[in-house]
């Protein structure tokens, strides 16, 4: 799984930054565009697959943006800025959550070649059920820099932006997280 391509990489202009600051709907509407896809695919799989969650924190995360739009410098991206706000977002869903009780996972979806045989979609369901169950058993840490790195794509050092931790740090994280995920589905790490 990987990045989607120019639209993935597309960042909207330091002109477009400052009309969002003085409030220019135009503006607004542009970066909603521009990064409402992939905070939501990043989100939805920091959630379980959970679509409504999912959509709540992504309004969440653009509500939370507007309202602090005045102290963005243009240090980072603005899909840097945004996947942090939205990690802190899951975050916040993630302590809400262990506060309640869980409801089933929906099936994952991976982009798995389709088969004709039964056998193999029984199959391709049991692998997305452990998946989902494997992620959702990860501290939010490891989680947050699995689908950052393995299902957004993004290089090491756009997730110590995001994460706002260090080259090392985001290094060891990801290797702790792939030895966590491998224990939990009974995999070897190499």
């Amino acid at each position: 799984m990987g990045r989607a391509g120019d639209k993935q990489d597309r960042e909207i202009s330091t002109e477009q930054v400052r009309a969002i600051q003085q409030g220019d709907a135009d503006a607004i509407a542009e970066l909603v565009r521009t990064y409402a896809e992939r905070i939501y695919r990043f989100v939805y799989h920091q959630v379980g697959g959970r679509e409504e969650d999912a959509e709540d924190i992504v309004q969440e995360t653009f509500l939370a943006a507007l309202q602090s739009a005045h102290r963005f410098r243009g240090d980072a991206r603005v899909s840097t800025w945004l996947y942090s706000i939205a990690a802190h977002k899951v975050a916040d869903y993630h302590r809400r959550q262990r506060r309640r009780k869980e409801e089933p996972l929906p099936p994952l979806e991976m982009d798995l070649p389709d088969a004709d045989a039964p056998e193999a979609l029984v199959e391709k369901a049991e692998v997305r059920e452990r998946v989902w169950t494997a992620l959702e058993c990860l501290p939010d840490h490891y989680r947050t820099v699995l689908v950052l790195r393995y299902i957004e794509g993004l290089p090491v050092h756009e997730i110590m932006k995001i994460t706002g931790q260090s080259l090392k740090s985001v290094e060891s994280t990801l290797m702790r997280a792939k030895h966590a995920m491998a224990a939990i589905l009974g995999l070897e790490v190499r």
